[in-house]
């Protein structure tokens, strides 16, 4: 993993929100993919900021898009903040690495 990659969360009545912070690699990608599997069985909205990030690996975003797909406990996610769009899992995106 990155050594300056973070997840911070804090809880609202609806929502979770998890806030990642520095580089997201693949190995960054895996620690968010376990965090998100371990909350998404306790909490239905989980909406993650992605504006901490300042650098983005495609390896690391593969890894997410193929487990966020493969994961029907991870179809609802919301990603938001200045890369939200781009990793956000969309149907029928290939990625290759």
């Amino acid at each position: 993993m990155a050594s300056n990659f973070r997840i911070t969360a804090h809880q609202s009545k609806a929502n979770l929100y998890l806030e990642l912070m520095g580089e997201f690699d693949g190995s960054s990608a895996t620690v968010l993919v376990n965090a998100l599997k371990k909350y998404s069985s306790k909490n239905k909205n989980i909406v993650i900021n992605t504006s901490g990030l300042y650098l983005i690996h495609p390896f690391g975003l593969g890894v997410l898009q193929k487990e966020c797909m493969a994961n029907k406990s991870l179809h609802g996610l919301r990603f938001i903040g200045k890369h939200g769009n781009m990793m956000e899992p969309h149907e029928g995106d290939s990625f290759w690495y």
